[in-house]
């Protein structure tokens, strides 16, 4: 069973409408590609681990050329390897799984940064300018839209299970290739 936490999370160099936050510990940053007008807000918030779903770039939903179903499981996405074109692209996710899950994407493809204990290294993440549609609950829908560059990213989901280790290092991996 999954219980929630309160994160606080620093959010400096973000898209405004990137509605980030719980990505498995206290530190999370991410950005990502424009999902608005390319505003960015500096500042801290507080948010519900995997509380609800924040959808990502509402307004860009109507502009999307591509939808993307997937399922967010225990511990895998399904599918785990995604082809889209470039530009922009909305993904349907569907928490299917007993835990809160998150959509997170590694620009550039490989392994995701982890700092020498095994937690994410949120600053190598933020570096490599990672992006996610943050933790929402079991059972839940919830949709990130994206205006997407050609590359290979990684995605992932590093929530905390109860024993300590990350989603990710669970097998919860796939690829997205845009192209």
């Amino acid at each position: 069973m999954h219980t929630s936490r309160t994160l606080i999370v620093p959010l400096f160099a973000i898209v405004a409408a990137l509605g980030l936050g719980a990505c498995g510990d206290d530190d999370d940053v991410a950005a990502g590609p424009s999902t608005d007008s390319g505003e960015e807000s500096v500042g801290a918030d507080v948010v519900e681990y995997g509380s609800e779903c924040s959808p990502v770039g509402e307004d860009l939903e109507a502009e999307a050329e591509e939808t993307v179903a997937i399922q967010l499981a225990d511990y895998a996405f399904v599918p785990a390897d995604v082809t889209v074109a470039p530009g922009v692209v909305t993904f349907a996710a569907t928490n299917v799984g007993e835990e809160a899950h998150e959509l997170a994407f590694l620009p550039g493809g490989g392994e995701v940064p982890l700092t020498q204990d095994g937690a994410p290294d949120e600053e190598a993440l933020a570096e490599a300018g990672a992006f996610e549609l943050e933790a929402f609950p079991a059972g839940e829908d919830c949709n990130a839209t994206y205006d997407l560059e050609p590359g290979e990213y990684t995605l992932f989901c590093i929530v905390e299970a109860a024993d300590g280790e990350t989603h990710y290092e669970k097998g919860m991996a796939g690829t997205l290739t845009v192209g």
